[in-house]
């Protein structure tokens, strides 16, 4: 390794320690990234948010994993492929579950489950070992890329513009704007607190059906149930029936203690002798750097900020930044083996 460059920042200005991404730093060993799901209902283990306790229990699994490579007395962690691996994660996280005495309360509700995406690049032997689950993303030399964004955020964030935008043309100030439509993406239509403007059944007529419209539009091959079922239940109470299962066309995968489908685990391998940099990233950068390390990632995330703060035109997300909490945490990782 001739050069390592890593930033970490959350979400939550003034907060770093909600931060919900983990980093995998081992050098001549392996790297990641993890983003831990944002919390959906204040549900903690081991005193952390869901999210954060996923996304440091497989921190601390990989690494295990990592030292354990080569190591006769474990066998059973030595690489055996990305299914093996992915699944070894999950089971960090049931044995979390369980030494929180969880297991049954997360086997009854998948709200209360933990979950995180990874992106991980492992040094095999005389290998490079990419191994993915989410939406996380890698670079490798400087070109080849690898992320698997999820069509089912673009529902949600549809709903989300669509409802910003209601109340942007009734002359309602930003702060309701981002307020209401945040209101409105987690929880749904049909789930919103009573007295709230977003409870008016002709505001929700309005946003349904413009929601509904333009996510016809954006995803003309997805079945229309598929979307109403996230318009109207949004991402706390409908956004989990679609994790790892594979009958929907939506379905996606996450690292949450439960099997992961193999089509959602996605892999690569390359001999190291043709890699000279690595670059690992969350999905909190909505565009990739120009170059190589922190800086030309940051000039990124700045001139995204700057188009689309609060991302409802070419980076829309199922969140925005506000002057409390930008979009989502952000994780750089680079790695220059040449």
């Amino acid at each position: 390794m001739r050069q390592l460059e890593a930033l970490s920042v959350g979400k939550k200005i003034g907060h770093p320690e909600t931060n919900e991404d983990s980093l995998v730093v081992m050098p001549n060993l392996g790297y990641a990234v993890i983003d831990g799901v944002t919390d959906r209902n204040g549900t903690r283990y081991g005193g952390m948010l869901s999210g954060q306790f996923a996304s440091r229990t497989v921190k601390r699994a990989i690494e295990i994993f990592l030292l354990a490579q080569g190591q006769k007395d474990q066998p059973d962690l030595h690489y055996q492929g990305g299914e093996h691996f992915v699944d070894y994660l999950g089971k960090a996280i049931r044995a979390g579950y369980v030494a929180n005495g969880a297991l049954a309360a997360v086997e009854a509700d998948w709200k209360v489950r933990g979950g995180c995406t990874v992106m991980a690049a492992l040094l095999i032997g005389d290998r490079l070992e990419v191994v993915a689950v989410g939406d996380s993303g890698i670079r490798i030399n400087g070109g080849e890329t690898l992320q698997v964004l999820k069509p089912l955020d673009d529902v949600t964030a549809i709903l989300r513009r669509e409802t910003w935008r209601y109340f942007d043309a009734l002359g309602k100030p930003v702060e309701d704007c981002d307020r209401l439509s945040a209101s409105m993406t987690w929880q749904g239509t049909r789930n919103q607190p009573a007295g709230s403007p977003t409870a008016s059944q002709a505001v929700l007529n309005a946003i349904e059906d413009s929601a509904l419209l333009a996510c016809r539009q954006h995803l003309p091959h997805v079945p229309e149930s598929e979307l109403v079922t996230l318009i109207q239940q949004g991402i706390s109470h409908g956004q989990g029936k679609f994790q790892n299962v594979t009958e929907p066309v939506l379905g996606y995968g996450g690292i949450d203690g439960f099997a992961v489908p193999g089509r959602f685990v996605e892999t690569r391998s390359y001999p190291l002798t043709e890699i000279e940099t690595i670059e690992l990233f969350s999905d909190g950068y909505f565009k990739l750097g120009a170059g190589f390390g922190v800086a030309s990632w940051e000039a990124a995330f700045q001139e995204v900020e700057a188009e689309d703060f609060h991302k409802i035109g070419r980076y829309m997300s199922t969140k925005g930044t506000t002057p409390t909490q930008l979009t989502d945490d952000r994780s750089y990782l680079g790695v220059r083996l040449k």
